[in-house]
């Protein structure tokens, strides 16, 4: 089962996911009727910090269920990553998540620029940015992690 961590540069084969509320009430289902969690679709949310649900039918698929365990009164899912749309709708391959500090309003989902009133920072990259935070304030304030 994949380690959970508090942000910092990671490769993707690392990382845990938690399911949305909805997500997590189909697991228990799978769970309850003996059928395979292992092998699922799934699609990033955008809500909360690694945070994906089931793929919806005719969704692009961004990853599949790998290995599961239950934490506390969830799961904690380690996914095979293999594709993510960014703010402006382009897909890419994700190779990896970076821990960096942010400046200003960064947000679930935003591609990031380097900051220009510091080159220390990130920001919001918009239309010009790249990669998708998928983590905001992990492991302390002003701190994010960027799938890219």
């Amino acid at each position: 089962m994949a380690r959970v961590y508090g942000g910092g540069d990671r490769p993707l084969g690392e990382v845990s996911w938690v399911p949305d509320a909805t997500f997590e009430t189909e697991i228990d289902a799978l769970v309850a009727a003996g059928t395979a969690v292992i092998g699922k679709l799934v699609t990033l949310t955008g809500s909360n910090n690694y945070e994906v649900t089931s793929g919806a039918a005719a969704a692009v698929p961004h990853g599949k269920i790998i290995d599961y365990r239950v934490s506390g009164s969830s799961y904690r899912l380690t996914v095979d990553m293999f594709t993510y749309v960014d703010q402006n709708g382009f897909f890419h391959a994700p190779t990896r998540i970076v821990n960096l500090p942010y400046d200003g309003t960064t947000a679930l989902g935003d591609t990031v620029k380097i900051d220009d009133s510091d080159y220390v920072n990130i920001e919001d990259g918009g239309a010009t940015g790249m990669g998708y935070i998928v983590a905001v304030d992990v492991p302390t304030t002003g701190r994010a992690d960027f799938m890219v």
